[in-house]
């Protein structure tokens, strides 16, 4: 009874110690090389048979560490995997295939936009690895219904010499408001149930509402030769956006009680597109040359 148990007890042992060790992927990479590893306690014969669409691989190895390299190309969801070692069934299930993309980060250039606005929109897709993920994607607007807007479908990929996507979707003219977002996904997208981790959003808003009020600040640059004066002019949102529009700047000479402000000499226009202009007063734009321009108003129109 005794050497019953022992034999026993060493076959359990053995069984155990000679299972062997299956490194798979948690999903097959689409157009892409996969590895899988079989790691055993001695040499010993598999057979790694890989069906995926009309694709089949039938491969058998021999050894006590083997790998097997292969490629995936059908558009297939799901692939089927069966290993045997040593004449044994270790291996027999369906593995996910899709394409290697981890994240994608999507940036835009406001929270919100009105009608017939341009969404500026950069994209920076990366793959499990954190290298950048060369395959196409599409990229739309989704109206704040849930619908899809059909003339901002478009198709993209990151070009070879650069990291980053960047595009430029439309607001329609005639649209719904409320919360809309740029969606970004793999053009080879697998089943509904993988839909969710391959389509990437970002949310923003579409309303009718008034450009928010800006600063605008006038510099004036010390100078004893008058004719040579500079004036800077700064206009920017208060969250630091520039602001585009015209600037005509006015002086004259006043006392240093006087508040008389009703004859202005106009001294130069211009149109304003970054952040700040300087303007430089010349002897031929002044018609009193020998005025110090002590006092100045600034009067912008026309914002856009």
């Amino acid at each position: 009874m005794r050497l019953s148990v022992f034999i026993l007890l060493i076959f359990i042992i053995s069984e155990v110690y000679t299972n062997p060790v299956i490194v798979l992927p948690p999903f097959l990479k689409l157009h892409e090389q996969n590895v899988i590893t079989i790691v055993n306690e001695r040499s010993v014969k598999s057979v790694v048979q890989i069906e995926h669409g009309g694709e089949k691989t039938n491969k058998e190895m021999t050894g006590d560490v083997q790998t097997i390299s292969f490629h995936t190309s059908s558009r297939q969801p799901m692939a089927h995997i069966k290993i045997k070692v040593d004449g044994k069934v270790e291996l027999d299930q369906d593995v996910p295939v899709r394409p290697d993309l981890f994240n994608v980060h999507i940036h835009i250039d406001k929270t919100i936009y009105r009608k017939s606005e341009f969404v500026n929109v950069r994209i920076l897709p990366l793959t499990h690895d954190g290298t950048i993920y060369r395959g196409d994607l599409n990229i739309c607007l989704v109206n704040g219904k849930g619908f899809v807007e059909s003339s901002t479908m478009r198709t993209v990929k990151v070009d070879e010499t650069s990291s980053m996507i960047i595009e430029r979707l439309e607001i329609p003219s005639h649209t719904f408001f409320g919360d809309w977002m740029v969606k970004v996904q793999p053009v080879e997208l697998g089943t509904k149930r993988m839909d969710d981790i391959l389509i990437f959003e970002k949310i923003f808003q579409v309303q009718d509402y008034d450009l928010p009020n800006y600063r605008l600040y006038g510099f004036l640059t010390d100078n004893s030769v008058l004719e040579d004066t500079k004036v800077t002019i700064e206009a920017k949102y208060f969250h630091g956006k520039p602001v585009n529009g015209s600037v005509h700047v006015y002086c004259r000479e006043v006392g240093s009680t006087s508040q008389d402000r009703s004859h202005l000499t106009h001294i130069k226009s211009g149109e304003v597109s970054i952040y700040f202009i300087i303007i430089i007063i010349s002897h031929n734009e002044k018609q009193n040359p020998k005025t110090p321009a002590d006092k100045m108003k600034k009067k912008n129109t026309g914002m856009t």
